[in-house]
């Protein structure tokens, strides 16, 4: 069975993907609807975030193409009942994804059914008895890991030694992510005019068009003026700029995709086993909660809604089991 993509990894591109099912497709919803409003394409322009509307965009084609449609658009998602809907589940199950990527497929068809009901294209019935599926239960090894403070500061003694222009931009752009626990697509979004210099602190739009003010450390801080006075300058625009070859700064601003690049480049530089943007955004809440911060300051920090979510950024608990057996003595 092809691998799906995994909720899990926010790193991870969601390529579509077809499972194999025994060679036949399931028949019941090839149909094209032929109402004006199709649920699915409702369902996303419903959703705040950019990134939740490409990873459900991604998620509903590869429901698509399994119920027999070539993708969302040509479903006819008005006909889908409970038991597709726990086929479906089973079949992500076995496939071997994680617990929480089989509820976010979940969750999107529920939105989904909601949508075909608002839209009178599906009973209250049957939108009900699609909602009550339950979520399935079960957890997995937390994701991702946290930089030890060595990594860190092998990140920047390369960014360090390269006397070029990225040197001093990828520098600071790590610091910020290190120091204020950014999502990357959170750093690229960074303006100029994001600043606040009384505040020592970095204007920051987060999920759901939420903003909140980012307290930058000293270290960080230093490391944003150097970039500022040095290389890009005080005008208007993107914070952190693509630079071409020969040392060129442009006005175009950095990508998600490039954020990811950068920190490929530099970690191999630093002989580092492999980490992503969102390991340093698990090391700033490790290194929060290991410092004695509350778990309701690191959330407010992070920008997440809930605790619960702050906790799985959590990477102390390896560590703290390590110590555990090594003090565990039961043959003397």
């Amino acid at each position: 069975m092809t691998p799906f993509p995994d909720a899990d990894d926010r790193e991870s591109s969601f390529l579509p993907a077809t499972p194999v099912t025994g060679g036949t497709a399931l028949p019941f919803l090839t149909g094209v609807a032929t109402t004006p409003v199709n649920p699915a394409q409702a369902y996303l322009l419903s959703l705040n975030s950019v990134r939740s509307r490409q990873t459900m965009t991604s998620f509903l084609n590869i429901v698509a193409r399994i119920l027999g449609a070539g993708d969302l658009t040509a479903c006819n998602w008005a006909a889908l009942g409970r038991h597709h809907v726990l086929a479906l589940t089973d079949m992500l199950r076995d496939a071997g994804l994680a617990v929480a990527t089989v509820n976010t497929y979940l969750s999107a068809l529920r939105g989904v059914a909601m949508e075909a009901w608002m839209l009178k294209q599906m009973s209250v019935e049957d939108y009900q008895h699609i909602r009550a599926v339950r979520s399935v239960r079960g957890s997995t090894l937390p994701r991702g890991r946290a930089l030890a403070r060595e990594e860190i500061r092998a990140l920047f003694t390369v960014c360090e030694a390269d006397q070029s222009s990225k040197g001093v931009r990828d520098a600071a752009l790590l610091a910020v992510l290190l120091g204020c626990g950014l999502r990357r697509s959170e750093a690229v979004a960074l303006g100029y005019e994001d600043i606040r210099p009384a505040d020592r602190a970095l204007k920051v739009t987060g999920k759901g068009n939420k903003e909140r003010l980012a307290y930058v450390p000293d270290g960080a801080w230093q490391r944003l003026l150097f970039w500022i006075d040095q290389v890009r300058g005080e005008a208007m625009g993107p914070l952190f700029t693509r630079i071409r070859r020969h040392d060129c700064l442009t006005d175009d601003r950095l990508t998600d995709q490039a954020v990811y690049h950068i920190l490929q480049v530099r970690q191999r530089e630093a002989g580092l086993e492999k980490c992503a943007p969102h390991d340093l955004r698990r090391t700033f809440a490790t290194v929060m909660l290991d410092n004695g911060e509350d778990l309701i300051t690191v959330r407010d920090a992070m920008g997440h809604a809930s605790v619960t979510t702050t906790q799985k950024y959590d990477r102390r608990g390896d560590e703290k089991l390590q110590q555990a057996r090594n003090n565990f003595i039961f043959d003397e």
